[in-house]
């Protein structure tokens, strides 16, 4: 198939929490693939599936099927890119437990919409298989508790984030994320991501601001 048949549309498969699938996810996985036949099948950079190259008319179909609407709602007062390792649960080397961080992230909800899109990389160790510290909001886990990063871009203008906190138990960890992303929504200009806010505002400001 040439590169202009291969561009014609895809669709990302809504549900799996953090690239965590169940043996009846699979099954239905290969129903789905067996009926619409997708020229292929990706795991993205967000640990979510997406079927690609699907004609128009076989992805209307694919979204009806699994009840995805032609733009889907979402709230942006709350995280929508969250990753995680297996974490402590499931790896020798995990130090904390990234799922169970990502499942408590995932429940958070922000006193405004973010500026814009904010990506989350929850490492169970300092391997850092997540990438965190070039993630908007970064956790690392480490002996005495978790490593708070914020600010990481890994784009076009890549930029290491900030610690903003080190040696925080979960709750703490989440109550200052929670507490910066508030800031970040309070004081970033629309479409800011993390990295240029940080630029400008400066991590001695952040850390004035929510752990004072």
């Amino acid at each position: 198939m040439s590169d202009s048949q291969n561009h014609k549309t895809y669709t990302t498969i809504p549900g799996t929490q953090f690239g965590r699938l169940t043996a009846e996810d699979l099954k239905r996985l290969v129903t789905i693939a067996d009926r619409y036949a997708p020229p292929l099948i990706k795991i993205t950079g967000g640990q979510r599936l997406s079927f690609l190259g699907l004609a128009p008319e076989k992805l209307d179909a694919l979204k009806k099927e699994l009840n995805i609407p032609a733009k889907p709602p979402h709230s942006r007062n709350r995280l929508h890119n969250i990753q995680a390792c297996p974490g402590s649960q499931w790896c020798k080397y995990g130090a904390g437990d990234s799922l169970a961080m990502g499942e408590a992230l995932d429940k958070l909800v922000l006193d405004r919409p973010l500026p814009y899109k904010v990506k989350v990389g929850i490492s169970g160790c300092r391997m850092c298989c997540c990438e965190s510290w070039v993630r908007d909001v970064g956790l690392v886990a480490q002996k005495k508790g978790w490593c708070f990063i914020f600010g990481g871009n890994a784009g076009g203008r890549p930029r290491i984030g900030d610690v903003v906190a080190e040696n925080l138990s979960d709750n703490e960890a989440v109550a200052l994320i929670e507490k910066c992303l508030n800031l970040y929504t309070e004081k970033a200009a629309p479409k800011s991501r993390s990295a240029r806010f940080m630029e400008k505002f400066g991590i001695d400001a952040l850390k004035e601001s929510i752990l004072g």
